[in-house]
């Protein structure tokens, strides 16, 4: 990849670098940052099964795949938690936190700026943590998306350490990926960007661990319309023009037209580091 937005020689704004990248940094143009982990602290909700798949998703086993299989090159980024190289374009400024690491484990990618799925853009944070099936050399795995950028070719990834060793690299670097549903079993968790916190008329929150890709998030307070939030370039939805002090209602629609409603606490009365954990997943 020529690195996520915003990085060196390969990189882009929005940071990872891949293979061949050197050492003089191109535009230095990072998406907003914000944002932390999930946790526990739900108060309620609902979960809607339904809406038409269409001909993004098709079945697979357990699995279900969304958009076309692709094919290029997967490069070591480096794609990591710490941020060694490249900042992380899915990322709040503190970067991953402790929760959500734990949740998606060491295989990690990222992906070029190119890449879309139905109407969503990488480049426009909109693909954050998905899940991708990579497979090369005779290994398959699944990888989250935490980072996005300007690759050597559209179909080209950067991968995390641990999945560049996984998938065998000094046999090759060709792979196929394509988008996958997320194996997890745990809820979608709701982290928030605490550098505005005491602002309880704002706020950015990122949906992770979500199995299937998202299509919107909606907010209401008390008995009020459902409003759209405006989703930010590293994958937070922003909200504002509201008093959350005393807790609001979350909406979330999957690419599939599933949705999940939670009632959360009022804002400045949870860590946001550690956010608020769904009642469910998709399926």
């Amino acid at each position: 990849m020529q690195r996520p937005i915003a990085l060196v020689l390969c990189l882009s704004v929005q940071y990872f670098c891949v293979s061949g990248c050197g050492s003089s940094p191109d535009d230095d143009a990072s998406p907003s940052s914000g944002g932390k982990s999930g946790g526990s602290n739900t108060t309620g909700g609902s979960n809607t099964t339904g809406g038409d798949a269409g001909t993004s998703a098709q079945s697979n086993g357990g699995a279900r795949y969304f958009g076309d299989a692709h094919s290029g090159n997967f490069w070591l980024g480096p794609v990591d938690y710490e941020e060694t190289e490249w900042h992380n374009a899915c990322a709040p400024s503190n970067k991953y936190p402790a929760g959500i690491r734990s949740l998606y484990g060491s295989y990690l990618m990222g992906l070029a700026n190119e890449v879309v799925l139905d109407d969503l853009d990488a480049s426009s944070g909109e693909l954050c943590d998905t899940c991708v099936e990579i497979a090369a050399n005779g290994v398959t795995l699944v990888a989250h998306a935490v980072t996005f950028g300007q690759e050597t070719g559209p179909n080209d990834i950067d991968v995390s350490p641990d999945a560049h060793d996984a998938l065998h690299a000094g046999q090759g670097d060709t792979a196929s990926w394509r988008f996958v549903t997320c194996p997890t079993s745990s809820p979608v968790q709701y982290t928030f960007d605490g550098r505005q916190w005491s602002n309880v008329y704002f706020f950015r929150v990122w949906v992770r661990n979500s199995r299937v890709p998202l299509d919107k998030l909606e907010y209401r307070v008390g008995s009020a319309a459902w409003a759209p939030a405006d989703w930010q370039t590293d994958g937070a939805f922003q909200a504002s023009s509201a008093d959350f002090s005393k807790g609001f209602s979350l909406r979330v629609t999957s690419i599939d037209g599933q949705t999940l409603e939670d009632d959360l606490p009022g804002l400045d009365t949870f860590d946001p580091d550690v956010g608020v954990s769904s009642h469910a997943n998709f399926e």
